[in-house]
C-alpha cells in the first residue's frame, strides 16, 4: 500500500469529513473482517469519490486504504500535529495529577480537570525566535543554549510547533535585532532638543587579549528624564594611540549624527586623553560646542578622588599592616573562618559582616577591610589566647590608627557612592562635597596622629592639582540647582580662599554662567524670532505692510525690554532659594519652571545631563567580562558589540530609563561589600 497522500481537492475532503457518521457508514462497503491494528485509533475511514480513505485525526491528511498499514504507521511517527497533542495531553495530565486519557466523573456528569483550558491561538515561529534572541541578550545567556537538549525539550513543552535553531541562526537573529534597535535609538537621539554628553573608556579582555572602547551618550529627553545609551562597544586594534582612539571616537560621533550636538566628553585621568581631546577639537566645529569648547573636556572625578586617596594611603600603609595580616590569617582556610565565626558567637557579637581582605591598589577595599575588622576587635584578642600560630595580633595603637583612618576615609567613600549613581543628575551635587573634602583635608593637617597629618599633606598636594579643573564647571552646575544657586559658592569660598579672594572667585563663577547664558540667549532668541515670523505668516494677516509693521514692533519691544528689564538670569538668581531636601527632584523642578525661565531651562537640560565620572562606560566592562569568559572567548568583535549595545537598549526600553544593574553600585548583602565599577572591574583588566 502506498503511504503517500492522494492529492485530492481539499474542500471536497473537508466536506466529506464533516458528514455525519451515519452517512459515512452507509457509503462504506460491508467488510468481512475487523481492523485489528491499533493504528486505526488515529484514523477515520471515509469514502471519497467511491474510494476508501483513511483520514488522520490530527492533521486531516487522507491516505488510500490498501492491503497493509505500514504507511499509516509511518505517518503517525512523523505527524507533527499528533506529536503536539501528545505533549499537550502529557503536560495537562502532569498538572492535574492524572494519567493521560484517564477521566474521572464528577457530580453533574462533567469531567474533573484542574489544569487550564487550552484555547486556539495563532503561533508565529519568527516572533518566538525574536523573543528567544531578546532573552539571550538581556540575561547574558550563551548562544549555545539553543542547542542544549534540555532547553529544546522545554521549548517543545511550551509550543510543540516551535522549530529549534542553531547558534549560528540565533547569532544572525541577534545581529538583525541590534540593527533594528540601533535605527530606533538613532531616531531618539535625532529628535531630542538638548545636547548629548559623552563618556568613554578603554578595556582589555583578559581572555581575548583585545582592546575595546565604550562610548556612552547621556541626555535629558523631552519629558525631563535622564537617559543613557551605550552607542558603541568597539574593538580598537593596536597600537592604542591618541590618534587611533580619536579617529574611532570621531567615527562613532559621525555615524550617530551627534558631532554637532555635543556638550562635554568625560574621560579618565590618563595623559594620553589630553592629546586625544586636542585632536578631537581640531575635527569638531568650535561653534557647535558650548563656549567654543572651553568646557568640552570633563575629567573623571572618580579617578581624581581615587588618585588623591591612594597618595595618602601610601604614607601610612605600614600602620595597618598587622590588621591586614590578621585578616589574611583568619580568611586563609575554611577551618579558620569557621573558628572565627564560632568565637564571634561565643562572645555574643553579631556576625553580620564577613571579614574581607583588601586589594592594595583599591582604596575602597582597604576602607571596607578596616571598617569590618574594627567590629571584631575583641574576637581577634580572644583568638590570640587560644591559637598559637596566630602571631600577628595588632597592638592598641594599630586599632586606634585604623579607627582614625576609617573616620577620615568615610567622606571619600560616601562621595564615591553618591556620584556612582546613574539614575539621577550628579553634577549639581558634587560641588558641596568637593568643598567639604578640601576643608576636611585642611583640618587633618592638625591631627594629633603624625600618620594622619602626613596622609593629609600628601592628599592636599594631589588635590590642589585638580581643584582648578573641577571647581569652575561644578560650581556652575550647582548654580542650576534652585536649592543652591550662587549661595553655595558664597558660603564655601570664604572658608576656602579667605574673605579677600572669595569675592573674586564668586565673580569668576558668575561671569562664566553669564557668558553661557548670553550664548544660549542668542540662539534661543533667533529661534523664538523665527517661530514668531512663521506664526505671523500663517495668520490671517494678508497685508505685507501690516506684517512689516508688526516685525518692527517686535524688534523695538525686544530692544526696549532689554534696556529697562532685568535678564532672565538675574531674575533666577534673585529669586529665593528653595529649602534643602535630600529627595529634591531638580529635573522635575525645571520641567515645571521651563516656561518661566526658557533660556535657563535649556542650559539646565544640557549641563545637568553631564556625568562627572566614567562609571556608566566602565560599568559595561562588568557585563562584557561575564560574556567574554573562557566559554565565549571566540565571539567576534562585531557579535560582542551587538550583544552589549542591544542589551543596553533593550533594558532601557524595558524600564523606560537607564540601565539598572549596569552602572549602579552593586551591594553584596551577605558580605555587605559595595563594588564600584569605576574602581574595580569584574573579569577585566583596565588598559
Amino acid at each position: 500500500m502506498s503511504s503517500q497522500p492522494q492529492h485530492q481537492d481539499v474542500n471536497s475532503i473537508i466536506v466529506n469529513i464533516e458528514k455525519s457518521s451515519s452517512q459515512i457508514q452507509s457509503q462504506l462497503p460491508q467488510r468481512k473482517r475487523k481492523f485489528r491494528s491499533r493504528v486505526w485509533e488515529h484514523y477515520e475511514l471515509v469514502s471519497i469519490n467511491g474510494k476508501e480513505k483513511a483520514i488522520c485525526n490530527y492533521c486531516k491528511h487522507a491516505y488510500a486504504v490498501g492491503a497493509g498499514t505500514k504507511g499509516l504507521h509511518d505517518h503517525q511517527k512523523i505527524c507533527k500535529m499528533r506529536s503536539g497533542q501528545k505533549r499537550i495531553d502529557y503536560y495537562q495530565s502532569q498538572s492535574s495529577g492524572k494519567k493521560p486519557g484517564k477521566k474521572s466523573k464528577v457530580d453533574g456528569g462533567g469531567i474533573e480537570n484542574s489544569c487550564q483550558t487550552l484555547t486556539t491561538q495563532h503561533f508565529n515561529n519568527d516572533f518566538s525566535k525574536g523573543e528567544l534572541a531578546r532573552m539571550i541578550v538581556m540575561h547574558d545567556y550563551p548562544l549555545s543554549i539553543v542547542e542544549h537538549e534540555g532547553f529544546r525539550d522545554f521549548c517543545r513543552s511550551l509550543q510543540p510547533l516551535f522549530e529549534p535553531v542553531c547558534r549560528n541562526t540565533i547569532r544572525n537573529d541577534i545581529v538583525k535585532m541590534y540593527e533594528e534597535e540601533m535605527a530606533r535609538e538613532m531616531r531618539l537621539l535625532g529628535n531630542i532638543q538638548g545636547r548629548v554628553a559623552i563618556t568613554s573608556d578603554l578595556w582589555t579582555s583578559s581572555n581575548q587579549k583585545r582592546g575595546y572602547m565604550t562610548v556612552t551618550a547621556h541626555f535629558i529627553d523631552d519629558s525631563w528624564q535622564l537617559q543613557s545609551r551605550l552607542l558603541r562597544f568597539m574593538y580598537v586594534p593596536c597600537p592604542l594611540s591618541a590618534v587611533n582612539l580619536s579617529n574611532a571616537l570621531m567615527e562613532c560621533l559621525l555615524d550617530w549624527h551627534i558631532d554637532r550636538k555635543l556638550s562635554t566628553l568625560t574621560l579618565d585621568n590618563c595623559p594620553m586623553n589630553n592629546c586625544m581631546i586636542d585632536i578631537l577639537l581640531d575635527k569638531v566645529s568650535p561653534n557647535s560646542l558650548i563656549m567654543c569648547g572651553r568646557l568640552f573636556h570633563m575629567k573623571c572625578v572618580a579617578h581624581v578622588l581615587n588618585s588623591i586617596v591612594k597618595s595618602g594611603l601610601e604614607v601610612i600603609d605600614w600602620g595597618i599592616e598587622k590588621i591586614r595580616d590578621s585578616v589574611a590569617f583568619w580568611t586563609a582556610t575554611p577551618k579558620r573562618m569557621e573558628k572565627f565565626e564560632e568565637t564571634t558567637r561565643q562572645l555574643n557579637i553579631g556576625y553580620e559582616k564577613r571579614l574581607v581582605l583588601d586589594c592594595k591598589t583599591q582604596w575602597n577595599s582597604t576602607y571596607l577591610m578596616l571598617s569590618v575588622a574594627l567590629n571584631y576587635k575583641d574576637v581577634f584578642y580572644s583568638l590570640k589566647q587560644c591559637e598559637s600560630q596566630y602571631r600577628t595580633f595588632p597592638e592598641e595603637s594599630d586599632w586606634d590608627l585604623a579607627k582614625e583612618m576609617c573616620d577620615r576615609l568615610k567622606i571619600f567613600y560616601s562621595v564615591t557612592e553618591m556620584f556612582s549613581g546613574t539614575k539621577y543628575p550628579t553634577i549639581n551635587l558634587f560641588f558641596p562635597k568637593i568643598c567639604e573634602i578640601k576643608l576636611a583635608l585642611r583640618r587633618w593637617l592638625s591631627s594629633s596622629y603624625v600618620e594622619i597629618s602626613n596622609m593629609a599633606s600628601n592628599m592636599i598636594a594631589k588635590f590642589d592639582r585638580y581643584w582648578d579643573d573641577v571647581h569652575g564647571v561644578l560650581a556652575m552646575a550647582s548654580l542650576l540647582d534652585p536649592r543652591f544657586k550662587l549661595k553655595l559658592p558664597q558660603y564655601f569660598f570664604p572658608l576656602i580662599y579667605g574673605e579677600d579672594r572669595a569675592e573674586d572667585e564668586v565673580k569668576h563663577v558668575r561671569k562664566l554662567c553669564e557668558d553661557i547664558f548670553i550664548e544660549y540667549q542668542s540662539k534661543v532668541g533667533q529661534q523664538l524670532s523665527q517661530d514668531a515670523t512663521e506664526g505671523i505668516s500663517c495668520s490671517n494677516v494678508t497685508s505685507r505692510g501690516e506684517i512689516e509693521s508688526l516685525d518692527g514692533f517686535f524688534s523695538w519691544n525686544i530692544e526696549s525690554s532689554g534696556v529697562n528689564e532685568k535678564s532672565e538670569f538675574d531674575c533666577y538668581l534673585e529669586e529665593k532659594t528653595l529649602p534643602g531636601s535630600h529627595e529634591f527632584d531638580v529635573l522635575g523642578w525645571w520641567r515645571l519652571n521651563g516656561i518661566k525661565y526658557p533660556i535657563m531651562s535649556e542650559i539646565a537640560r544640557d549641563i545637568l545631563a553631564i556625568p562627572i565620572s566614567t562609571v556608566p562606560s566602565e560599568s559595561s566592562f562588568s557585563t562584557s567580562g561575564r560574556i567574554v569568559c573562557t566559554h565565549y572567548d571566540r565571539l567576534l568583535p562585531s557579535t560582542l558589540e551587538a550583544i552589549m549595545c542591544a542589551q543596553n537598549w533593550l533594558w532601557a526600553g524595558k524600564r523606560g530609563n537607564i540601565v539598572n544593574s549596569i552602572g549602579d553600585i552593586h551591594v553584596d548583602e551577605e558580605n555587605d561589600v559595595i563594588e564600584v565599577s569605576s574602581l574595580s572591574g569584574a573579569g577585566a583588566s583596565k588598559m
